[in-house]
């Protein structure tokens, strides 16, 4: 997005940050209404290897498949045509968010499905999409919250389980932030979040991180001033995460068991 680089550290993050908030107040609501909805978990997984890959950012990747869900949404499109849509939709995501030098060629996305596509067929979907979104591609995604929020994720007031002050919070912050990413790529899987203003999903993503960090409290007085959420507003997001980190946990023990038995 462009807004200024690590702009949470500036002293006008306050009102960057509300300008984000402003902007999510005029998403186009997500319907659920795409014939190919059952296809979507694949495409995300898929356009998450290939953004990894070529070392785009989480911004990137989540900007892409946000215009790939509202794109889908209105249409029925060929099953061929949707890696054209998704490939296009990660090029859009990456001229909008990165420098120019990491911007990838349409010959380098051309490449990831054997070159089933022609050059004028990627301009024609760029052109088309860009259409679509009235060259609007100025769409806040919960990552774009994600570093403002994480400053303020941990305290020295917080306490771990059995009532310890957190002396040193290096440790926390380093776990914090990697399950805060574990669970924006939950809910970029699921398109259930899409319910979800993005910066109720960042801030939800910040209390399942202190739940599962056993930080008391869940959602602090800090938290709510900076986000502006109380924790019932941010409840019923947090809960989907936690079941859906569950349902990971469960599956990552029964196949531990089945790979001993073997």
């Amino acid at each position: 997005m462009m807004v200024e680089n690590e702009w949470w550290k500036s002293q006008l993050a306050l009102e960057i940050h509300d300008v984000l908030r402003e902007k999510e107040t005029r998403l186009p609501p997500f319907t659920s209404s795409s014939p190919q909805l059952k296809l979507r978990r694949f495409l995300v997984d898929w356009l998450a290897v290939f953004s990894e890959r070529i070392k785009s950012s989480h911004g990137v990747l989540h900007l892409a498949v946000y215009y790939m869900d509202l794109f889908m949404d209105k249409f029925d499109i060929d099953e061929r045509k949707l890696y054209l849509v998704a490939l296009s939709c990660l090029l859009l995501a990456a001229k909008f968010e990165e420098n120019e030098d990491k911007i990838p060629t349409i010959s380098t996305l051309n490449a990831y499905v054997h070159n089933l596509f022609s050059a004028p067929e990627f301009h024609q979907m760029e052109l088309l999409l860009l259409n679509f979104f009235s060259w609007n591609l100025d769409l806040p995604t919960p990552v774009h919250f994600m570093e403002y929020y994480l400053i303020h994720a941990i305290s020295a007031t917080d306490c771990q389980s059995g009532g310890r002050s957190l002396e040193d919070n290096t440790k926390p912050m380093a776990y914090t932030r990697k399950y805060v990413h574990y669970f924006l790529e939950i809910a970029l899987q699921d398109h259930s979040f899409l319910a979800f203003p993005p910066s109720v999903i960042t801030s939800a993503a910040v209390a399942a991180s202190r739940l599962r960090l056993h930080l008391c409290p869940s959602w602090t007085p800090l938290l709510i001033k900076v986000t502006s959420y109380t924790w019932e507003q941010i409840a019923p997001c947090v809960h989907i995460m936690l079941r859906a980190h569950d349902a990971d946990e469960k599956a990552m023990s029964q196949q531990k068991a089945v790979n001993a038995k073997g």
